[in-house]
């Protein structure tokens, strides 16, 4: 009789568990947190996603495989604010943004690697900033990439990952912990959020209300400590040129057409990377993304991929910024992060679209081995001249520099 009692006991007791874990899947599976299932978008519910920017190494993965894009963005969080893949230039290739929160080179061709063998691409936008080549983002300090999770391994080879990776995965988002708790702040954060992750992997804003004045000076301080930490680590520089060739040569054989974009920012971010004394090395990016480029073009036996440059202190980067909270801006949320705006006139010119807007018209510039020390010199110019005409924002980025690297003065004067 006891051992009866006891049976029954543990049949409820098992059956009570699997209840709970049956309802925590499905709820999990319902609100979606991290983006990785089919489920139906409902409005105050699970349409917004308010941590999605942490689970985007894993999102980007699975959503990969599920929505097969002819067409992929790729860069860091600027390529995530600013590049839409829903622009009308784009609206015949199928696009998603796979834009990664300081995302590396490695991280940047392995993410491709993934896309290919999953789809293989008609057109990929490349796009480049110092930050993907500096030490910090030499790997993943989230610790949320996996190389296991993608389908093909370094080499492009394919790999058996349904038990080191799809099923962990899998388990991951719907009955841990971690899952459930996303799923109660994804439900209670509904109408709290300033953005969302849209179905494209567009990094969707979802009001204009933003503090520029403040987030200007927040963003100077934290671009100041990265430059900091780059000015020490040359070697992972060189490192990551090579991962850029590893990734060029990749593409050229597969006949995949790419276009590679230098991101543009506002004039502080350009004035803090000038006074950081790394100029030189954001020069020396430029030079060899273009010789790399053309070297892998003739190894390949094919025409060099276009690369734009859309830095320097003219033209949109010249934005005034708004003295009071509430005052929006038209081109940028901060110093590093453009808005839509912009990345659409970033687009049209990559995308050879006709913008007829004078005041745009020599936004951007194409880069050849040619042409290239001419227009370094030029921004050279421009940003001294930048300097020049506005002592008061200098002494002020200065200042900014000076707190956020624990009081000591930047020594360089951007030569």
């Amino acid at each position: 009789m006891r051992m009866k009692q006891e049976s029954r006991y543990l049949r409820w007791l098992t059956g009570g568990i699997l209840g709970l874990m049956l309802m925590v899947a499905g709820l999990n599976w319902m609100v979606n947190p991290f983006s990785v299932f089919d489920t139906p978008a409902i409005p105050r519910f699970n349409v917004n996603k308010p941590d999605y920017v942490s689970y985007l190494r894993l999102t980007h993965a699975y959503r990969v495989e599920r929505l097969k894009p002819e067409c992929i963005l790729l860069g860091t969080s600027r390529t995530g604010r600013g590049l839409v893949p829903a622009h009308p230039a784009l609206a015949n290739w199928k696009c998603y943004n796979m834009a990664l929160p300081a995302m590396s080179m490695y991280e940047m061709r392995r993410f491709l690697q993934h896309a290919q063998a999953v789809q293989p691409q008609k057109l990929v936008i490349l796009a480049l900033e110092l930050r993907i080549f500096n030490p910090e983002s030499d790997t993943d300090t989230s610790d949320a990439f996996f190389d296991s999770r993608l389908r093909v391994d370094s080499d492009g080879h394919r790999q058996f990952n349904l038990f080191s990776a799809q099923l962990p995965d899998l388990a991951s988002s719907l009955v841990s912990m971690s899952a459930l708790q996303a799923s109660i702040t994804t439900v209670r954060k509904q109408s709290w959020v300033k953005d969302t992750l849209a179905p494209d992997g567009y990094w969707e804003p979802l009001t204009e209300r933003w503090d520029h004045a403040k987030t200007f000076l927040v963003y100077t301080r934290k671009s100041a400590q990265q430059f900091k930490v780059m000015q020490q680590n040359e070697d992972v520089f060189r490192k990551n040129l090579e991962e850029l060739r590893l990734l060029l040569r990749e593409t050229y054989g597969r006949s995949t057409e790419v276009k590679l974009v230098i991101h543009p920012s506002h004039v502080w971010h350009w004035q803090t990377l000038w006074l950081s004394d790394l100029w030189p090395r954001f020069e020396t990016m430029k030079r060899q993304l273009v010789s790399i480029n053309a070297e892998e073009a003739v190894r390949a036996g094919r025409k060099a991929y276009p690369v734009w440059d859309f830095s320097g202190a003219y033209g949109p980067a010249l934005e005034p910024i708004p003295a009071r909270q509430g005052e929006t801006m038209r081109w940028f949320w901060e110093p590093v992060h453009y808005k839509r705006a912009l990345g659409n006139v970033l687009l049209n010119r990559v995308m050879d679209v006709d913008m007829n807007d004078p005041e745009l018209a020599d936004f951007g510039v194409r880069l050849d081995e040619a042409g290239l020390e001419d227009h370094l010199t030029r921004l050279r110019t421009l940003q001294e001249a930048y300097a020049a005409n506005h002592p008061d924002e200098v002494a002020k980025i200065r200042a900014l520099m000076a707190e956020a690297t624990d009081g000591l003065t930047p020594t360089g004067d951007g030569k």
